[in-house]
């Protein structure tokens, strides 16, 4: 005999399957019992998956570095006469050039081009910027100039700290392309000084490798392109 109890608790389990039944994800039984699918974890999480991001393809970055230099000779003539020039009169090790997402970058290292904790440049340093302005006569662009030290404590009347330093010699670079024609307006210096060191700071080597101007035009492979 079904007692009067007995009859509500019955009742009660039909509501209560009635609700879940009600908000039942089809979609969602038929991942999990169906197999996981590519890039899903297969946790759930109220109700849902967690996605594991699995890129198709890495975002395009163009980075083309050679130590011999030879790829951005045939890149344009006026580069090639500019490479030849600078490594007579720097060396082949003391520079870097690179293209990178289609901007061109020269580096070269500030002990070339500067004395010692001084904003003064040293004769060959102006001869390679006179012939770096030379090449940029050809290009109607913006020359961005970013200027790096190491993190010597500096304290002089002068250059109280190594962001001060970067700075005027950023704009001695400025003043001596500006004698070889290139207007002071296109030129955009960052003095960052210490910062974005690409080494440590703890030898001699490292200290040196830290002190360098990367000299940028941007935009440089699409026009190159277009000329060719």
């Amino acid at each position: 005999m079904v007692t009067l109890s007995d009859m509500l608790l019955l009742l009660l389990t039909f509501f209560v399957l009635l609700i879940s039944m009600s908000s039942f994800d089809h979609g969602l039984m038929t991942e999990v019992f169906g197999g996981p699918r590519p890039g899903s974890s297969g946790v759930l999480n109220r109700g849902t998956t967690i996605p594991i991001v699995i890129p198709l393809e890495e975002s395009r970055r163009e980075i083309l570095e050679r130590r011999d230099l030879v790829y951005y000779r045939r890149l344009s003539e006026p580069l090639s006469r500019l490479l030849d020039g600078l490594e007579r009169r720097l060396g082949k090790a003391l520079f870097r050039v690179d293209v990178i997402d289609g901007n061109l970058e020269l580096e070269i290292m500030s002990d070339e081009l500067f004395g010692t904790l001084d904003d003064t440049l040293k004769p060959r340093g102006e001869g390679a910027i006179r012939q770096f302005g030379g090449f940029l006569r050809s290009w109607s662009g913006i020359i961005e100039i970013e200027v790096y030290t190491d993190n010597f404590p500096l304290h002089t009347p002068r250059f109280p700290d190594n962001n001060v330093l970067a700075a005027w010699r950023g704009e001695r670079l400025a003043a001596v392309l500006e004698r070889n024609g290139i207007k002071r307006a296109r030129v955009l210096l960052a003095a960052y000084g210490a910062d974005r060191a690409v080494v440590v700071n703890d030898t001699p080597k490292h200290r040196r490798r830290n002190r360098r101007i990367v000299f940028r035009l941007p935009g440089w492979v699409p026009v190159e392109e277009e000329n060719s």
